[in-house]
């Protein structure tokens, strides 16, 4: 996927890993929803869990995505909202782990997909600690 990072050298360069935009050329950009930590049948999954929120948001992303012909390395832009901001700290080497090409290899390695982080008091979804906005692009 031909993706150059955007980090400008005239803007402040964060010591955790932070790009400032993607630039993507040609090809199919895909919007997803919010995806959120529900099963096939609607249930909530891992209730006061936020890493098996995270792991099941992730799962709902990656089927969603092969439904449109793409994968994860094909994320160009994530919007994560999150109702617990201490819990989200402690789970990103998590996400970095198992996801790294979505939240990078490292704190500092500055390959993550460009983002945003937003802290809300509740989601619109019974117990839910997590959800997650992409979008995605492929030649």
């Amino acid at each position: 996927m031909p993706r150059t990072l955007i980090r400008p050298k005239e803007l402040w360069q964060p010591t955790l890993t932070y790009t400032y935009g993607s630039v993507v050329k040609g090809g199919k950009l895909i919007f997803l929803a919010g995806a959120i930590a529900v099963d096939k049948e609607g249930n909530t999954v891992g209730r006061g869990d936020l890493r098996a929120q995270a792991k099941q948001v992730m799962e709902n992303i990656r089927i969603s995505l092969k439904e449109a012909g793409a994968t994860l390395k094909d994320i160009v832009f994530k919007r994560i909202y999150c109702t617990d901001g201490d819990a989200y700290i402690a789970l990103a080497p998590w996400l970095r782990q198992n996801y790294p090409e979505v939240f990078g290899t490292s704190p500092t390695s500055y390959d993550a997909v460009p983002g945003t982080l937003v802290y809300v008091d509740k989601l619109g979804y019974d117990g839910g600690m997590i959800e997650i906005e992409v979008v995605a692009h492929t030649p």
